[in-house]
């Protein structure tokens, strides 16, 4: 075996453990391999919220299953807010705030946590809007999308976008995913 190859390495072998695993449908090697992952991110990555998923075992993961996500349109003012994103997929493109549902999460608390970690709002209410099959080069997302409003409050973006700006009128060459969800979130009301 060779020591210095990425894919010996623990979080390599680990990840392909893992996905020999979920194809095998061997859930006693899915529960010992998850506490193995477990442990090994707490020491390489002690400064990590507990859930954080190593970069080369999420890539393997995004390779071969959909992610789950949530999406939230906030209507403040009769507006919606968009933000530039700084990260594939849709690297510098007008989206809306949102982002995977972490296990044993539900969709409104990936909502909720979602929406506070990328703008500093909290959501005061929702409305389901639609679930999106989103096929990206990068991964696939099956992506559960929310009417939102926000209590008041002044954006404050991380590091996931670069700008933000609400809109009456959605800006110009935005996405084709988000004119459909735009255009399914006409019939809601909060």
């Amino acid at each position: 075996m060779v020591k210095n190859n990425a894919f010996y390495s623990a979080s390599g072998y680990t990840a392909f453990m893992w996905l020999f695993a979920v194809f095998e449908k061997n859930s006693y090697m899915l529960r010992r391999l998850e506490c193995e992952l477990r442990e090994e991110t707490k020491r390489m990555h002690p400064d990590k919220e507990s859930d954080y998923i190593p970069s080369a075992f999420y890539d393997q993961i995004r390779k071969c299953m959909p992610i789950v996500s949530v999406e939230a349109l906030i209507v403040m003012d009769e507006a919606l807010l968009f933000m530039r994103r700084n990260n594939q997929p849709a690297k510098g493109e007008w989206w809306f705030p949102g982002g995977r549902v972490r296990k044993g999460e539900s969709l409104e608390e990936a909502l909720r946590r979602e929406v506070k970690e990328e703008t500093e709002l909290e959501v005061s209410d929702y409305k389901l809007i639609n679930v999106y099959s989103r096929v990206f080069p990068e991964r696939h997302d099956i992506t559960i999308a929310y009417l939102c409003k926000c209590k008041k409050g002044k954006v404050k973006l991380n590091n996931e976008h670069s700008e933000h700006g609400f809109f009456k009128i959605t800006p110009i060459g935005l996405n084709p995913y988000l004119l459909e969800t735009i255009r399914d979130s006409q019939s809601k009301q909060l």
